[in-house]
């Protein structure tokens, strides 16, 4: 049985009525599965259900949220951004980035394997480092010191005691 069969796919939206059927009308759009609900019993019987594998709602809902069950929750205003109106300083209106909002829903849709966590970067930038040349400086001092430029031929003394040769 794979992972993606018992994986929970369907996406909860915690919203005002409106507000989640619109999203959820946008998650389906691109290819999501979602459950818009906009009161507290709703959300009860949805996570209790364990369909759900995240959540969309505002700051106020995540402590609920996460009270209910401890799923990872996206947190919609995050995604509007003041911008001025061309009317003048004083009047501020929001806009609301889709674009970032959608990135954030694929990469949580994502099959938990295929994601790039924390490890994965972190191994990505050591390997990045061991490929790395030497300073221009270093190499110059090795040269005036007449040290070998690469490290091949360099012996680790522990690998030929572990074989049993004798040192010099």
């Amino acid at each position: 049985m794979s992972l993606e069969a018992i994986r929970p796919n369907k996406i909860l939206v915690f919203l005002p009525k409106a507000a989640a059927n619109m999203i959820a009308t946008k998650l389906a759009e691109r290819g999501h599965e979602s459950i818009a609900v906009s009161t507290v019993p709703e959300v009860f019987d949805a996570l209790r259900s364990d369909n759900c594998s995240f959540a969309v709602t505002t700051r106020p809902e995540i402590d609920l949220l996460r009270s209910l069950r401890p799923i990872p929750v996206v947190n919609l205003e995050i995604f509007f951004h003041a911008e001025p109106s061309g009317d003048g300083p004083l009047t501020m209106s929001k806009r609301f980035d889709g674009s970032a909002f959608m990135k954030r829903i694929e990469f949580l849709a994502q099959p938990t394997g295929s994601r790039a966590g924390p490890a994965d970067v972190e191994q990505a930038k050591s390997e990045g480092m061991r490929r790395r040349r030497a300073p221009r400086w270093w190499i110059a001092a090795k040269v005036m010191l007449g040290l070998p430029r690469q490290r091949e031929g360099l012996k680790d003394v522990r690998s030929s005691e572990a074989s049993g040769s004798p040192r010099d």
